[in-house]
């Protein structure tokens, strides 16, 4: 995987990014969705978060659908969306009591068979691992969700961790076949390996923080890239070794400024505003920040929540407060596999 990504991100970019806010607009309310998802027939599935409906991207058109697919009413729901082999979409409970599961060949959902996983505040993202279970990340939880698409169950006693709260917000799966947990408020990266449903918290350590990093990102170096939400540098974790950077690239001090990073074909990370109206782009072959290009976003707090990158080589910023949905064209010159991007290790926030 990681040669192709180097080769079509070698072929670099016919020009200047550019961005689109008023193509996918009038979206009103404030925190709707969270996170969106790739499904099999092309289309981006939003997660509600305080929304009662699905929101669907339609990135062949540029057109949305948030009338297919409802939903019961209540705030923070789900908070992540991940693509299984059979097809469906499975919702990461936040608040919510079950997990959402939505079939994307007839848009209809599944509330019935996950359910009676009771508190808040509970999981912040799920990873498809290589053995086909969906692993949830956990945030306030004393344990991992690990959910079984094929018989639709979920196990949480089988991994557990401290009752620590805000521990880790958004995990990835790197090459090596575990999975990588970035801190919020804790000062480890939790290493989940699902062959052996155990996790690591103390091989690779950070500094004291709260809210420090939000989701991270698998990049053609093989390093995953961890977005500053309130940190002032990004996290750089290095599978292979299990060894951390955070001297390497700094950016602006502030609070909630990037939720989840999305890479390109081009090989460069675009961070999701949040409450800040700059786009972060990271170059992984420079150890280069950009905050300058696009630093006058519209809106004020909780723009967008996690993003996409769609078979037309463009990223669909997922809106939580805003009205638009956030259309990056990255200029790639080189384009992924069609399977990559349904690939687990970025189809995913």
């Amino acid at each position: 995987m990681q040669p192709i990504l180097q080769e079509q991100a070698a072929k670099g970019v016919s020009g200047t990014e550019t961005i689109d806010t008023t193509s996918i607009a009038g979206l009103t309310g404030s925190t709707k969705w969270n996170s969106g998802t790739l499904a099999s027939n092309n289309k981006i599935y939003g997660l509600p978060w305080d929304a009662n409906n699905v929101l669907i991207i339609d990135s062949s058109s540029n057109t949305i659908d948030t009338t297919s697919i409802t939903v019961t009413a209540g705030s923070q729901k789900w908070v992540a969306g991940v693509l299984a082999p059979n097809g469906k979409i499975y919702g990461i409970p936040f608040s919510s009591t079950y997990v959402l599961i939505i079939d994307p060949t007839t848009n209809t959902v599944n509330t019935t068979s996950i359910t009676g996983l009771t508190g808040t505040s509970k999981w912040t993202e799920g990873v498809l691992a290589p053995n086909g279970k969906i692993y949830g990340i956990p945030q306030n939880s004393t344990s991992v969700i690990i959910i079984d698409p094929d018989t639709n169950t979920a196990d949480t006693t089988s991994i557990t961790v401290s009752a620590n709260t805000s521990k880790w917000d958004g995990g990835l799966l790197a090459s090596n076949g575990k999975i990588y947990g970035i801190p919020q408020n804790s000062t480890s990266v939790i290493i989940i390996d699902p062959d052996t449903n155990t996790a690591d918290t103390t091989s690779i350590t950070v500094s004291a923080g709260t809210n420090k990093w939000l989701g991270g990102v698998l990049a053609f170096d093989g390093k995953i890239y961890g977005m500053p939400r309130n940190s002032t540098n990004v996290l750089i974790i290095d599978p292979s070794t299990n060894v951390v950077d955070t001297t390497s690239m700094t950016v602006l001090a502030g609070s909630d400024k990037w939720n989840h990073g999305i890479i390109a074909p081009n090989g460069k990370i675009y961070g999701m505003p949040m409450s800040t109206g700059i786009l972060l782009i990271i170059d992984p072959s420079t150890n280069m920040v950009d905050t300058t290009t696009f630093a006058s976003l519209p809106g004020t707090t909780y723009r967008w929540a996690g993003g996409v990158l769609a078979p037309n080589g463009k990223i669909y910023g997922i809106p939580s407060s805003n009205w638009e949905v956030l259309i990056i064209d990255p200029k790639s010159n080189g384009t992924w596999p069609s399977d990559l991007y349904f690939s687990p290790y970025f189809n995913k926030y």
